[in-house]
């Protein structure tokens, strides 16, 4: 899936997924640069959390927690 593709499917703008995806926050992303069905699932937990508050350091910290039980 494109960055314009997971953008209309998750309704969050591209430039925040490109945002998250630099700052390593969607461990799924494959080698090939697309996205998959499972960053879905992470980029909505990511984007809440954001949402919320959460700054992108603190996410950094979380989300290696969250991905073990995932």
């Amino acid at each position: 899936m494109t960055l314009r593709e997971i953008a209309a499917q998750s309704g969050i703008a591209s430039e925040q997924i490109a945002t998250f995806t630099r700052a390593g926050l969607l461990p799924c992303k494959d080698e090939t640069g697309a996205y998959s069905d499972r960053d879905l699932y992470w980029l909505d937990m990511v984007n809440c959390f954001f949402e919320n508050g959460s700054s992108m350091e603190e996410l950094k910290t979380l989300l290696p927690l969250c991905e073990t039980r995932a």
